[in-house]
């Protein structure tokens, strides 16, 4: 009863499949579980880079925007300035001019040429503020800088757990699908090591005979002499 539920070969053969079943499983959820770390950290890398174009395309844009806008904003103030300067230059030689003008029979001269430059160096003080507003606008830096976005490097995470899953999942399939095989591979190896004992015991086979011949030549001698005597 015990011998027939233990040695039947369909039982075996039963066996034997759903142990191989299971190395495919195994294998296969490995495959899928490492391919998908794998496809998920390339995908993650990529997502990250075209967030960080995105990220850095809008900031380029707005940087630009606003350096633009500070350009227009230098030269609308140029203009002014110009315009500004124009009109003080001619105050400033007009004053010059009435300075230049009185008469110094004048009994109240002196504090009337002293105001008048006073009016003068005032005008004159406007233009040099101007002047120096004007130098700072045309050798001033309107280019805005901003911060790069960095993308994020997934890969390197992703694929190394991915490649070990992938690679600890094989040698567990490969392992449980060659316990499946072990009666295979006994008979193979017995099959290989058979003819050469076979092949061995055949060359022996002449020197074991003739050592037995000898040795029952020489009891024979040896029988035969004890009878004589």
């Amino acid at each position: 009863m015990n011998e027939k539920k233990y040695l039947n070969e369909e039982k075996y053969q039963q066996a034997k499949k759903k142990i191989i079943r299971i190395s495919l499983i195994i294998f296969i959820i490995s495959l899928l579980i490492g391919g998908g770390l794998i496809a998920t950290g390339i995908i993650k890398t990529n997502s990250s880079k075209k967030e960080a174009e995105r990220i850095n395309k809008e900031r380029y844009d707005a940087a630009y925007k606003e350096s633009e806008e500070k350009v227009n904003a230098a030269n609308a103030r140029l203009d002014e300035i110009a315009k500004e300067l124009e009109t003080l230059n001619e105050q400033y030689n007009n004053k010059k001019q009435e300075c230049d003008s009185l008469n110094m029979s004048d009994s109240d001269w002196y504090a009337t040429v002293n105001q008048c430059h006073r009016e003068a160096s005032t005008i004159s003080s406007k233009i040099q503020d101007l002047e120096n507003e004007k130098f700072k606008l045309e050798t001033a830096n309107y280019k805005v800088y901003y911060d790069l976005a960095k993308s994020e490097d997934y890969k390197f995470t992703y694929c190394a757990t991915g490649g070990m899953v992938l690679f600890f999942g094989i040698i567990v399939s490969l392992s449980v699908y060659l316990i499946a095989k072990r009666r295979e591979i006994l008979a193979f190896q017995a099959q290989q090591v058979i003819p050469v004992a076979k092949e061995g015991i055949e060359q022996i086979s002449p020197s074991i005979g003739n050592a037995a011949g000898e040795i029952a030549k020489g009891i024979k001698e040896g029988l035969s002499d004890s009878e004589d005597k």
